[in-house]
């Protein structure tokens, strides 16, 4: 509200209003960039649908869930149409940005099918759907993560048929207890899932709705996860070239460089699924697919 927004410009921080949001700036005085071009910002508020809840854990286990390739074909089986075929390659490309994490998956023909998501530090994730998504995963604490969640298209408003989904709860936005930052399937009601369902086997996890269904895995770990248990694998590259660029950029920082997502243009990205030939290298075209003058390339979503 208003009375909150005013407490934090008075009280400490510099506030920037845009894209229906309150933004502020936390970070040393002579640091302090121009606002970063996301896209999902500068639309039309005809082209975006915006909300967000509260997730018990910390941050980092919802962007490390967000950018975790290998759960779409079985946490969300029966609640989305998750990209076809077994990723066999795994990219992590740093940039002005953040980095993009690119998922490849073998096609029959010679070619294959890439994933580019885009990470904008520090903490943004555009998604290569149809309309465009993306998540924020804002700490609150050490234990409680806010994720806002956006719907959007960058060249029209956005139509029923795009929202059906969303709507029904079944997309990237949760239904929430009314009031309140929480949503109605949570921790204390077992997500309302469904054992029947998942029995049957129409959904693997008996849960409705992509965001139920993540916050209940990213929660269920605890709210900080012990990752000195972990056992990664292959499928795990992204998330592993994740946390080194992260810890890089802490590093960095602290010995006086300046952190990545200072340069607002480099923002003018977003994340797309386009088909290479099999001797063409992710790093060498990535570039030209994931800028924002490019057109939007769903090739994957047919």
């Amino acid at each position: 509200g208003s009375n909150f927004q005013d407490e934090i410009s008075i009280t400490a921080y510099p506030c920037h209003e845009q894209g229906g949001v309150v933004w502020a700036y936390m970070g040393p005085a002579e640091l302090k960039p121009e606002f970063p071009a996301l896209e999902w910002t500068l639309v039309p508020d005809s082209s975006r649908l915006a909300s967000r809840h509260l997730q018990e854990c910390n941050w980092l286990q919802g962007l490390e869930g967000g950018f975790d390739t290998s759960h779409l074909a079985f946490l969300h089986k029966g609640s989305s149409q998750a990209p076809r075929g077994v990723p066999t390659r795994y990219e992590v490309i740093p940039k002005d940005f953040g980095f993009v994490v690119g998922t490849g998956r073998d096609q029959t023909d010679g070619e294959i099918m890439w994933t580019a998501n885009v990470m904008a530090m520090p903490c943004h994730k555009i998604i290569a759907t149809e309309p465009f998504g993306a998540h924020c995963w804002v700490p609150v604490d050490d234990h409680h993560t806010m994720l806002y969640s956006v719907d959007f298209r960058p060249d029209k408003p956005l139509t029923d048929d795009d929202l059906a989904l969303s709507r029904d709860f079944r997309h990237i936005h949760a239904e929430m207890i009314p009031g309140t930052d929480h949503t109605v399937a949570n921790k204390g009601n077992d997500y309302l899932i469904d054992r029947e369902v998942q029995a049957s086997g129409a959904s693997y996890s008996g849960m409705w709705g992509l965001s139920v269904q993540d916050c209940a895995v990213q929660e269920s770990m605890g709210p900080v996860a012990d990752r000195t248990v972990e056992h990664l694998g292959v499928s795990d590259t992204a998330i592993i070239q994740i946390r080194r660029l992260l810890l890089k950029a802490v590093k960095d920082l602290q010995e006086g460089g300046t952190p990545p997502g200072l340069k607002a243009d480099s923002y003018r990205v977003r994340s797309a699924r386009f088909l290479t030939p099999d001797n063409v290298a992710f790093g060498d075209v990535v570039d030209e697919r994931v800028a924002l003058e490019a057109p939007a390339v769903m090739d994957a979503l047919d």
